[in-house]
């Protein structure tokens, strides 16, 4: 189930109190950060402590990825990074679909080296240049290790020169949406400012916002965020119910030889079904993730 990330926390490596956190297993997954919030005299003791995070974090119960640095830093980061456990890594500044690729062969011959299943680590890719945004879509389909795609938006505002703003963002935000449609990956991500914790009212508007432009979960810098996201990215009950009634009523206008039927004084035709038949495999999938993270117990259903 990679990829069924509703909130992904950011979490310095480096830090053994944050790793600690037992609010980190509330999260769907735990980004181990190796880049922005470890400082450069740190990055080596970042990466020498990674095993014994990617262990703690795991025990949670979270799916673990790791960030890893951008540039030669970054290629000396993989080693370390790809170990059991680890979901995914967090790709930084990825200019180019040729980049991603070499980081992709990469980690395969890392798993090799150290026995690990190959493509069993995947990759999230970061777009943060305007480069790498005008190539996004032949990045996204670069490698079939890609699953997920964020845009960073503060690196991306510096580097084309924008205020960093939900009107300057707007449209950026979702075109990274549409390229992740477009190449079959996820797009994870808000459509305002993520790093807010202060006003969990206006985090929780601004999620489902942002659920209803496309976004599948987001990441986060704060716990205090995390069971925002996974009740904003999950399927609401009212949601639930609509979609069991039109799946219903478009597969008796099916028996019947007819491709659309109204339903309260709506025209349902293919694409509606499809939306709903979406809302209950999602649904479907948060449930196995919760009986499986919990062992299958009444409470995890």
């Amino acid at each position: 189930m990679t990829g069924l990330w509703r909130s992904l926390l950011y979490v310095p490596a480096h830090i053994e109190q944050f790793v600690a956190n037992p609010r980190l297993a509330e999260a769907d997954a735990v980004v181990l950060d190796l880049e922005d919030s470890v400082p450069a005299d740190q990055k080596t003791a970042a990466r020498d402590r990674l095993s014994a995070a990617v262990a703690k974090v795991g025990a949670a119960g979270p799916d673990v990825l790791v960030r890893i640095n951008d540039g030669a830093v970054g290629e000396a980061d993989i080693p370390a990074a790809v170990q059991s456990g680890v979901s995914a890594l967090v790709v930084p500044k990825v200019r180019s679909a040729e980049q991603l690729r070499r980081i992709a062969d990469r980690v395969a011959s890392t798993e090799a080296e150290v026995g690990l299943p190959c493509g069993g680590i995947r990759l999230v890719v970061l777009i943060e240049t305007a480069d790498g945004f005008m190539a996004m879509t032949e990045i996204l389909r670069a490698t079939p290790q890609t699953v997920g795609v964020i845009l960073g938006a503060e690196d991306f505002a510096a580097d084309v020169g924008m205020v960093v703003d939900e009107a300057t963002l707007r449209g950026p935000r979702q075109q990274v949406v549409i390229a992740a449609a477009a190449a079959g990956v996820r797009p994870f991500g808000l459509m305002g400012a993520m790093t807010r914790f202060d006003n969990l009212d206006a985090y929780r508007a601004l999620a489902v916002e942002s659920k209803r432009f496309g976004y599948v979960g987001s990441t986060c810098i704060h716990p205090s965020q995390i069971a925002v996201l996974n009740a904003a990215f999950s399927p609401s009950s009212d949601e639930l119910q609509w979609a069991e009634r039109v799946c219903a009523a478009f597969e008796d206008a099916g028996r019947n030889g007819r491709g659309a039927v109204a339903l309260d004084g709506r025209m349902i035709d293919a694409p509606v079904a499809v939306r709903a038949e979406g809302l209950l495999s999602r649904h479907r999938e948060i449930q196995a993730r919760a009986a499986s993270k919990h062992g299958g117990t009444d409470e995890a259903r």
